[in-house]
């Protein structure tokens, strides 16, 4: 069994816990896709999820939310279009450029994926009080406004 490194210092605490939090809550949230007999990726998932949240976003959009390359976008979304989950419409001012919106099964697969978000969540968030999940909404919202979109 490989030692721990442990932390050198308060920074390096947060890094760690928040590393093994989003890896257990990924992990539950592939778990629930495998059950669902999802016909798309997680990534795909991602991508639909911050489409129906940014309904109009085109893929250079998705690029700088996501750190990903344009190329592998461009076939996530192909994708999901093609499992009728997204939909693209021109651009009105950019005609390089196409919108992405949800389908109407897009939307459902959205809606599904986030109840299930909210239930790990709360499953995860009930060993806080009201006080301690608003101070800790507090200080993500924080932490997250202090880097790029």
């Amino acid at each position: 069994m490989p030692t721990k490194n442990p932390a050198t210092g308060p920074a390096d605490e947060v890094v760690e816990q928040l590393d093994a939090l989003l890896f257990a809550f990924r992990g539950e949230m592939h778990r629930a896709m495998r059950e669902a007999d999802l016909p798309v990726s997680p990534m795909e998932v991602r991508v639909l999820l911050h489409v129906a949240h940014h309904p109009g976003c085109t893929a250079g959009d998705l690029a700088r939310h996501s750190g990903r390359d344009k190329g592998q976008l461009t076939r996530l979304i192909q994708h999901l279009e093609e499992e009728g989950l997204l939909r693209r419409e021109a651009h009105a001012e950019d005609r390089r450029a196409q919108c992405l919106f949800a389908t109407e099964a897009g939307e459902a697969l959205h809606a599904r994926m986030r109840a299930e978000r909210r239930a790990l969540a709360r499953g995860l968030l009930d060993r806080l009080d009201a006080q301690e999940q608003a101070q800790l909404a507090g200080l993500l919202g924080k932490l997250r406004a202090g880097r790029a979109p």
